[in-house]
């Protein structure tokens, strides 16, 4: 699969850039959109939760908070925009020998591009705000790494299982939306009540949370076992979602 997506690197670049510009296309600010929608998210829920929920949180709760929207919101958008990509795409994908792969990929990329842009301005904001780690910093390509191996590989298993169920791409808003409560992204993972500490550890989007507010900030540090588990998941759903592929490559051309 790597190798079909090297070989055809440069329909994957104009797919990445097609859907960056329709994404922007007549906006004022365009692609500087991926930044204020975070920083939109991070004003709201700054002032609900750190003013009138006052939950305490250990240094700057906007930094904290900041720091796991980005990675949260990659995965949700890469995966939920993946899960139609086939269907939207059935004229192409019908009229010529397409290389399926492709079009979850580019959506994935497009996400991690998006990410990568705010994360430029948040290093900025930590840098001015001398709250970042940079002996750390470098850790966070692997992090993007294996976020990208696990946004790619949940776009390839939602991808075809929208094609026969199609109301996967419905269940997945209900998902994320329990997803998030369920991943330590506005509350620290310490005020979590003991009965749901449990439910966050079986979560591996609680690692990731951990893993970034590790390499930006130094603490709190992550589990070992946490860890192996979200990067075991990261390579399982990679792994998982080509299987898939490849199982129902046939019948999707037919049924798309």
């Amino acid at each position: 699969m790597f190798t079909s997506l090297l070989n055809n690197r440069y329909l994957v670049w104009q797919l990445v850039s097609r859907d960056l510009k329709s994404r922007y296309l007549g906006s004022l600010i365009g692609v500087f959109w991926s930044i204020l929608n975070p920083l939109l998210q991070l004003a709201i829920y700054t002032v609900v939760f750190s003013t009138v929920a006052a939950i305490r949180f250990p240094g700057s709760f906007a930094e904290y908070l900041f720091c796991a929207l980005l990675p949260w919101m990659a995965v949700q958008e890469g995966v939920t925009r993946s899960s139609r990509t086939f269907i939207e795409n059935s004229i192409l994908i019908k009229k010529v020998r397409f290389p399926l792969e492709i079009l979850p990929f580019s959506l994935a990329a497009s996400a991690f591009i998006h990410q990568f842009l705010a994360t430029i301005v948040f290093v900025a904001i930590l840098s001015v705000n001398q709250s970042l780690k940079p002996q750390l910093l470098g850790w966070v390509f692997v992090l993007f790494f294996f976020q990208t191996l696990l946004i790619y590989g949940l776009s390839l298993l939602v991808a075809c299982l929208n094609v026969f169920f199609r109301d996967i791409a419905q269940v997945l808003g209900v998902l994320f939306m329990l997803g998030f409560w369920l991943t330590p992204i506005v509350y620290p993972r310490s005020t979590a009540p003991a009965k749901f500490a449990w439910l966050l550890g079986l979560n591996p989007l609680t690692h990731m949370i951990e893993a970034y507010h590790f390499v930006f900030f130094g603490n709190p540090r992550p589990s070992m076992p946490g860890l192996l588990f979200w990067l075991g998941t990261c390579c399982g759903a990679y792994f998982v979602g080509r299987f898939m592929l490849a199982r129902t490559r046939e019948e999707l051309v037919d049924l798309v």
